[in-house]
């Protein structure tokens, strides 16, 4: 059984591929994705009632032969869910992202939140700050008493 959603996205194309060979295996594929080629860069949409992630996986693996960079984005009918996938260059694969909402951090441990700040491109260092109060007020509540 298929799923309700639409996504669109963009890729990018390296320098002296074989377009019409890429044109050829999209073609074949058995997918609901609409490609638009332009230039350097693809065009990527898709509106489906039966959206399926292995054909989506098989058109974007499609992809990777001949690509820099991409990104296919998507949300469900309702909006209640959003995901896309990403192409990573050094590793040649796509990874999945799905988003979810998160009002505070209470809900994280520390190392998925280092995680999280990390995916987000912060540079994450531990601080002392906090073992330097707790000593200061260790020392001055041992030099009151």
């Amino acid at each position: 059984m298929g799923y309700c959603a639409d996504g669109n996205g963009e890729v990018f194309l390296k320098d002296g591929i074989n377009i019409k060979e890429l044109k050829n295996k999209l073609d074949n594929l058995n997918s609901s994705i609409d490609y638009n080629i332009e230039d350097q860069v693809i065009m990527l949409e898709e509106y489906t009632f039966s959206w399926f992630e292995d054909r989506t996986y098989t058109f974007l693996n499609t992809l990777k032969p001949y690509i820099e960079e991409g990104i296919m984005e998507y949300r469900s009918i309702d909006a209640d869910h959003h995901w896309r996938y990403i192409y990573n260059p050094v590793l040649n694969k796509w990874k999945e992202k799905i988003a979810c909402t998160s009002y505070g951090f209470e809900g994280y441990t520390d190392d998925e939140l280092i995680d999280e700040l990390k995916n987000r491109g912060y540079i994450v260092r531990k601080s002392k700050i906090k073992e330097l109060v707790n000593k200061n007020i260790d020392q001055i509540i041992e030099d009151r008493f």
